[in-house]
């Protein structure tokens, strides 16, 4: 394990390892020289104060005198509503940057707002309803806590649109974090679902981001060593929570995927479950990944055999790529993610067959005018969706 903290250069400026927070200060610093002196900060409930991260924030502000809002009503699954509360509380002070703490969620969130903050008479519907395209937004710093979704070093950020169960994504080179800081140490008070959730999360942007329509042998690299990382790394943190090298890889694992899923996106796998868990907001992101991921597998590996087969040999070893492994590829993995402790399928989180047409409308909808599923390795028509649904209620037989 590396002991020093370095930089990953990609869309943002990444401070990456044990004690990369001690870079908040020069960051803090030169937004203050440049004139930066008000701030929002956008976090859930609970985990910015957990980490212990929060110890280390709000003395750096106070003592540079940088005032600060703080909006702290993220949570899992975010929705516009969130989005617009955090603008409406935060912009009194009027901003001039954004610092996102947390995971996915608050990363995400705070990467919108940072738009918002910029295009006053807009609201969070009207930009993911796509109503305008933003080329500018308040410059935003990402304390990321948790090794899944690689928001930090992306230019994405997904929230749910209650009404039209429409959980989407937007994506644009303005709301890259200009700075990013991946500490492992404040991954150390994650539950041990959020550490399994998280890490297979990271899983899912591996393989999606290595099977697209965009991939390209970059993703396929960075998948392999994501997968080779996920493998032998995830069981150990799951066995000893305190564990700090298996978070420091886990981390740089979600990282990795970070940087592949913005180089080539995703295709079924993450879209299918956004619309799970808007349905569902209770559903968390990861295990939803988990219960598709193996029909998935299933669906794509005749086309994408040769590739799947490379990246997923850590779990499953003795793949040659051929069609015909493409049911005990996904049951390998099924079982995998089994003896991880991940044993959900649709079934046990509330869903059943009779759910699959609306979950299959509900996703076109989301899905109309260009979306990952346009992005599949094999053609996506409304059976293949229904198909994967269905598979997914229980384990592969």
């Amino acid at each position: 394990m590396e002991s020093k903290v370095v930089e990953l250069r990609c869309g943002s400026v990444n401070y990456f390892g044990i004690g990369a927070i001690e870079h908040l200060p020069e960051i803090m610093e030169r937004y203050k020289k440049m004139g930066i002196s008000r701030v929002a900060i956008i976090t859930g409930r609970s985990s910015y104060r957990k980490s212990g991260v929060w110890e280390k924030i709000k003395p750096l502000l106070e003592a540079l005198n940088i005032e600060y809002a703080h909006y702290d009503g993220i949570k899992a699954n975010p929705t516009v509503e969130q989005l617009d509360d955090a603008v409406k509380m935060v912009k009194e002070i009027q901003p001039q940057a954004v610092v996102g703490i947390g995971g996915g969620s608050p990363l995400d969130s705070s990467k919108a707002v940072a738009v918002l903050l910029r295009h006053p008479d807009r609201t969070a519907r009207d930009l993911y309803r796509k109503r305008f395209t933003p080329l500018e937004a308040l410059p935003v710093v990402a304390v990321n806590l948790t090794h899944g979704t690689g928001s930090e070093v992306d230019r994405y950020a997904v929230a749910t649109i209650p009404e039209d169960k429409d959980k989407s994504g937007i994506g644009f080179d303005c709301i890259y974090p200009q700075y990013a800081i991946d500490d492992p140490t404040f991954t150390l008070t994650l539950s041990l679902r959020k550490v399994l959730y998280t890490s297979l999360d990271t899983l899912n942007h591996a393989i999606e981001a290595a099977t697209t329509t965009l991939a390209s042998a970059y993703t396929v690299m960075l998948a392999r060593e994501v997968v080779e990382l996920v493998a032998r790394w995830l069981p150990v943190a799951v066995d000893d929570l305190s564990n700090l090298e298996a978070r420091y890889w886990l981390l740089y694992a979600s990282v990795l995927g970070g940087i592949a899923i913005d180089c080539a996106v995703v295709h079924l796998t993450h879209p299918m479950e956004h619309t799970l868990s808007a349905v569902r907001p209770e559903l968390a992101h990861g295990l939803g990944l988990s219960i598709l991921l193996p029909s998935v597998i299933k669906t794509i590996y005749p086309a994408k055999g040769d590739v799947l087969s490379q990246i997923l040999k850590p779990i499953v070893p003795k793949l040659k790529g051929t069609p015909k492994e493409a049911k005990d590829a996904a049951k390998a993995v099924e079982e995998w993610i089994f003896s991880l402790g991940v044993k959900e399928k649709l079934h046990d989180v509330g869903f059943s067959e009779e759910d699959i047409p609306e979950l299959v409308k509900y996703l076109k909808k989301a899905q109309e005018g260009g979306g990952s599923l346009s992005l599949s390795p094999v053609p996506v028509d409304d059976e293949l969706l229904r198909q994967i649904y269905y598979e997914s209620l229980s384990p592969i037989k």
